[in-house]
């Protein structure tokens, strides 16, 4: 089986993809979103300035367009996939489009060997939770400098749940047989709707088709906060984090030697705050840590179900038992929920298991999906890290 990174590379080249642009009409408004992710990292405009700066899997390269208007003294990227090295190629090609020109480095990251650090690394949506890539998370914060910046993305098994039940329902719809752009059309037509309740949504239908509920690699992404602590903690402090959900009242004074705490009292808040990732439209108070990592233990056994799922369905295959411990996983989640009544995520999910089971299920009928069809989780997690 594939690692994710290199599933994520094998299943772009072979359909010649580069799933991950944004809309970006008015460069100013990208330059806005990406200034205002960073001030959340602690990533501000001083910090990137002059600084040796290097970017893992820029894909498109849109977003590096950014660090770049800030004029850092370097700016290294690491692209292997042949459709985004022309596309950055092409970006950085307009004339006046940055004052700094990266240096492209068309290479995996397993073979990138600069022999020196950088002031910040950045790698988004990449890494996942193999072993193997949890050794090349390792990597990347060897290439941190001394006081330097790390900035990665995570995923929640609750932010990632909507998505993943989306998955479940593209394998009642999806044929594997068919030509690849007549399986993208069946599934816009029926997340279209889904995607198109979201303001401030950025990615094309097609794109997001094919970089979440067609991609083979997607359940490899589920690289989660503690994972990444319990990777780096030892010498990486977190800094910020988008959304920025953790509060800290201690005081600065008690913050010394041992007190700092500062990766253990992140995981705390994390841990209270885990159920406001289910939806990005909600923010509800604090919960008991217990109740929500038992959420995030359903969460989670939902995504092993449906992965399984996936496996039983393209392998034409497809059994009672791998549905119905589908159906069974989101029951517990459910479960978990039935005291957050308020919220209407008990009737998005009933509308998923109705839907799910029907006999016979098409793309119009999900896409008339009303509960469910506007529940979207805050799936990514930006997480910043300072080497210490």
């Amino acid at each position: 089986m594939h690692t994710t990174a290199s599933g994520h590379l094998d299943y772009y080249k072979r359909h010649g993809i580069n799933p991950v642009r944004y809309e970006m009409g008015n460069l100013q408004r990208h330059f806005d979103r990406r200034a205002a992710l960073y001030r959340m990292l602690g990533v501000t405009p001083l910090v990137v300035r002059g600084s040796r700066v290097l970017e893992v899997a820029p894909g498109t390269g849109q977003n590096s367009l950014y660090v770049a208007s800030l004029r850092p003294a370097e700016l290294t990227l690491v692209e292997p996939n042949p459709v985004a090295v022309r596309d950055i190629t092409t970006l950085y090609a307009t004339p006046g489009i940055a004052p700094v020109l990266p240096q492209l480095i068309t290479s995996t990251f397993q073979d990138f060997d600069p022999g020196r650090d950088f002031d910040l690394v950045i790698c988004e949506n990449w890494l996942g939770n193999s072993a193997h890539e949890r050794g090349l998370l390792r990597k990347l914060g060897r290439l941190v400098a001394e006081d330097g910046l790390l900035v990665i993305t995570t995923v929640s098994p609750v932010g990632i749940l909507p998505n993943v039940l989306r998955k479940a329902l593209t394998y009642r719809l999806d044929d594997i047989e068919a030509p690849f752009a007549d399986r993208t059309a069946v599934l816009s037509e029926a997340f279209g709707p889904h995607l198109r309740t979201i303001p401030a949504m950025t990615r094309t239908v097609t794109d997001w088709v094919h970089d979440n509920v067609m991609n083979p690699a997607y359940f490899g992404i589920r690289l989660t906060i503690p994972m990444v602590i319990e990777e780096l903690g030892h010498g990486f402090d977190v800094l910020g984090s988008s959304p920025r959900f953790a509060a800290d009242w201690r005081w600065f004074k008690a913050l010394a030697g041992d007190a700092r705490e500062f990766n253990p009292h992140f995981l705390r808040e994390y841990r209270g705050e885990l159920h406001n990732f289910l939806d990005y439209r909600t923010i509800l108070p604090a919960r008991d840590p217990v109740r929500n990592r038992e959420l995030e233990t359903a969460a989670w056994e939902v995504s092993e179900r449906v992965h399984e799922l996936e496996q039983d369905t393209y392998a034409d295959r497809p059994t009672r038992s791998s549905t119905t411990a589908t159906v069974d996983a989101v029951r517990k989640v459910r479960a978990n929920l039935s005291d957050l009544t308020a919220t209407g995520w008990t009737a998005a999910l009933d509308e998923f298991l109705i839907t799910f089971t029907e006999p016979t299920l098409t793309a119009t009928r999900v896409g008339e999906m009303r509960d469910f069809g506007g529940l979207f989780g805050r799936e990514t997690v930006y997480l910043s890290l300072e080497r210490c």
